[in-house]
């Protein structure tokens, strides 16, 4: 199987469905130009390609997912904004490219944030799922977005800046502000095909584990990559002495425990009888590549 291809190919086909969307929007907002800057940057789409695959997973069409995986993306990217503001990580480049407060201004990236956030709760009561998927959607993106999840993670994440940390402190951190929305992939994706229950769960527990490998995977690259090939900072968590898997274990043991969330990921896939678990396999272990 080639993963960069399928990746690829679903890739185009949520950055088609992102620009038509942004095509319809009043880009005469300066809060409207702001995002859809920040939205149009790229990056892997990895959120977005794993809702579609757990949507093909159980019998769905990409397209399918689509609404869901754009939602999702719009959240993603409302963190990252507020992430690199002055007074969270106070970054200046993103996908190689400068960060939503460094071309508009800080006030300017704030709202912008913050109107992602209600933008993807348009799309997902605009979409057409009916009623009952559109709620159990919102209802999982509200849990894994605010107070246990990615808005905590990120305060767990600021607030242990400089502290002595534990690996249980930092799978706390990685759980709630990366894997609870790599959760939320599996879940929408798979709610969108009308999966049941029972398939759903370890679906979303492969979100778990894989969201946990991506973030130390993240981190291992910001002490081991170059700004040139990552699109952004490096060496910076370092520098802000963040909590993270390399300054709590070290780098031959984050890589080793990536490995491990990414064994933990993969072994969950059979007790979801699914079809095409092979492409949510190989696309975690080429993840775990980039470090290997």
């Amino acid at each position: 199987m080639d993963i960069t291809a399928l990746t690829s190919g679903k890739k185009v086909l949520f950055d088609n469905y992102l620009h038509a969307y942004l095509a319809a929007e009043d880009t005469s907002s300066g809060i409207v130009e702001a995002f859809a800057y920040s939205l149009k940057a790229g990056g892997k789409r990895i959120r977005p390609v794993l809702t579609m695959l757990a949507c093909e997973c159980l019998g769905g069409k990409a397209d399918d997912a689509l609404p869901a995986g754009l939602a999702i993306e719009m959240i993603h990217t409302f963190s990252l904004i507020h992430d690199d503001l002055p007074a969270l990580d106070n970054d200046d480049l993103r996908r190689g490219r400068p960060t939503c407060h460094a071309r508009f201004g800080e006030a300017t990236a704030i709202l912008a944030g913050d109107a992602l956030i209600f933008q993807a709760l348009s799309v997902i009561t605009a979409a057409g799922y009916p009623p009952r998927i559109k709620l159990d959607i919102l209802e999982f993106m509200a849990e894994v977005c605010g107070v246990k999840g990615l808005v905590q993670g990120e305060y767990r994440d600021v607030t242990a800046e400089g502290k002595e940390i534990s690996m249980d402190e930092v799978r706390d951190i990685y759980r709630r502000k990366t894997a609870r929305l790599f959760e939320l992939c599996m879940f929408a994706g798979a709610r969108v095909a009308g999966g049941a229950r029972e398939q759903i769960e370890p679906l979303v527990g492969f979100g778990t584990y894989l969201g946990l490998a991506f973030q130390a995977i993240d981190d291992i690259l910001d002490v081991t990559s170059s700004r040139e090939v990552l699109g952004k900072t490096t060496g910076k968590d370092l520098a802000q002495d963040k909590a993270t898997i390399v300054k709590a274990l070290g780098l031959k043991e984050s890589r080793r425990w990536a490995r491990d969330m990414t064994e933990k990921a993969v072994a969950l896939l059979p007790a979801a009888h699914v079809v095409r678990a092979e492409d949510l396999k190989e696309l975690a272990l080429s993840m775990l590549k980039r470090v290997a």
